[in-house]
């Protein structure tokens, strides 16, 4: 499939990144929201919010990370750390990862002239926004200056416990993972459990320990189901879309090459180091100039995501103080709320900037 043409920013290390972007609206003082999407999901899932965003007084500006849709990929020694580096080599890495997006934030920053922003993960972007975050103290002075300027607001949108270095509660399950999933021969592919992973992530989850009364507040991880046997009065989000549609927003091939083996064991400590740093160091909310951390989660995800937002707000509390961020559940929201109900998305997103 041909790539489509769209706006990029090149970085001096010879990395480029695409992006989409809704234009300015019809007044000088708006926010811009720069979203950073996850796995196999590009920034094409994000196309619904674009023709609201004018009227809204807003700006989405939605980048592809490398390997997706004319960003530039990962080199074969990059590749290779991801797949079997130590923690050290790891950690690096994914520093280099945080400073490069930052470099690319910036550049969209300056050619595009914006003020406030608030810059947001979903899914796994999480975990590459909050790179961003803890990836401070690695920036050129002019740059951190001009990113403590313009981004007021980091946004984490529906980040399941796998993008955070959370460990599994007993009796996970991700189709990611299932390598009992086969194709049309009867093989194990990458391919046919991303297709699982598809129809498992966008479908619409009834948890307990959000649909019974009785179970609501327990944080309890035996209220949340693990496989779909959920809502049937609401099909996954693409369940009708056609194949060609699907594949304008998918990529299938980067799951296996870098994104997978993120969210894997292996990878926690690196990640969880991560989150340490961008969420709970103090200094790192410091440099940053204190902007405002918020959380937005929708209830019907699957499990990954309600058992993350629980972890993170236990921690939160925990902090006593230090470390605030202000949560929003979106009741009846799957992961594709952008999707399905695209203005109660960017009402939420909204709202997180004046929370």
């Amino acid at each position: 499939m041909a790539v489509p043409s769209l706006p990029k920013v090149k970085l001096c290390q010879d990395i480029e990144f695409t992006y989409t972007d809704s234009g300015a609206p019809d007044t000088d003082n708006y926010m811009t929201f720069i979203l950073v999407h996850g796995h196999t999901y590009h920034a094409g899932v994000f196309q619904k919010l674009g023709p609201l965003a004018k009227s809204s007084s807003v700006r989405i500006i939605c980048v592809n990370r490398r390997e997706y849709t004319g960003s530039t990929p990962h080199t074969p020694e990059e590749l290779g750390v991801y797949q079997a580096g130590n923690d050290a080599e790891r950690t690096t890495l994914m520093n280099g990862e945080g400073v490069n997006l930052a470099l690319c934030i910036e550049s969209i920053i300056y050619e595009q002239k914006l003020g406030h922003v608030a810059l947001v993960g979903w899914s796994l972007g999480n975990t590459f926004t909050l790179a961003v975050m803890a990836s401070i103290p690695s920036l050129p002075d002019d740059s951190k200056k001009r990113l403590q300027k313009s981004i007021k607001t980091f946004i984490l949108w529906d980040p399941p416990s796998h993008a955070l270095g959370i460990e599994d509660p007993p009796n996970p399950y991700v189709p990611l993972y299932d390598m009992t999933i086969l194709d049309d021969t009867g093989v194990s592919t990458a391919l046919a459990r991303g297709q699982e992973f598809g129809k498992w992530v966008e479908s619409y989850f009834s948890h307990p320990a959000f649909t019974e009364k009785e179970k609501k507040g327990s944080h309890n991880e035996k209220d949340l189901d693990r496989k779909i046997h959920g809502n049937p009065s609401r099909p996954p989000t693409f369940y009708d879309l056609p194949f060609p549609e699907l594949l304008a927003m998918v990529d299938f091939s980067v799951g296996d090459k870098c994104d997978t083996i993120l969210t894997e064991p292996t990878f926690n400590h690196v990640v969880e180091g991560i989150v340490d740093k961008a969420l709970f160091e103090p200094k790192t909310r410091e440099a940053w100039g204190h902007p405002k951390v918020a959380y937005m989660w929708g209830e019907a995800n699957p499990w990954n995501v309600p058992w993350a937002a629980w972890n993170i707000q236990e921690r939160v509390k925990n902090a006593q103080g230090n470390a605030p961020i202000t949560f929003h559940a979106i009741d009846g929201a799957n992961h594709f709320v952008m999707w399905d109900d695209e203005k109660k998305a960017l009402g939420v997103l909204i709202q997180c900037t004046k929370a």
